[in-house]
């Protein structure tokens, strides 16, 4: 089945909000895993006692060219191998 310019246009435009919406939850997240109050009270669950400092091993978020699938940082514009612009996010 053959699909109309306006089908995939708009797909498209769906998927971009999805995916960003899922990056803006990992984002979240990160922030969230990075925050003073989170690591004293998951500090205070884990061992029971208070003042007692947790250390949380926050992995960065990786992305990948659309086109290659190289792994890039999240600061590259244009991914290294093909030349691709990676769609980078503004962080808020």
């Amino acid at each position: 089945m053959l699909y109309s310019f306006p089908e995939i246009f708009l797909n498209n435009i769906l998927l971009y909000f999805k995916m960003a919406g899922i990056y803006d939850r990992q984002r979240q997240q990160e922030e969230l895993q990075r925050s003073d109050q989170f690591v004293d009270v998951f500090s205070k669950i884990v061992s029971g006692k208070p003042n007692y400092k947790t250390h949380i091993d926050v992995k960065p978020i990786t992305l990948k060219c659309k086109n290659c699938n190289t792994t890039l940082d999240e600061r590259q514009k244009f991914c290294h191998e093909c030349g691709t612009k990676n769609e980078i996010l503004p962080k808020k």
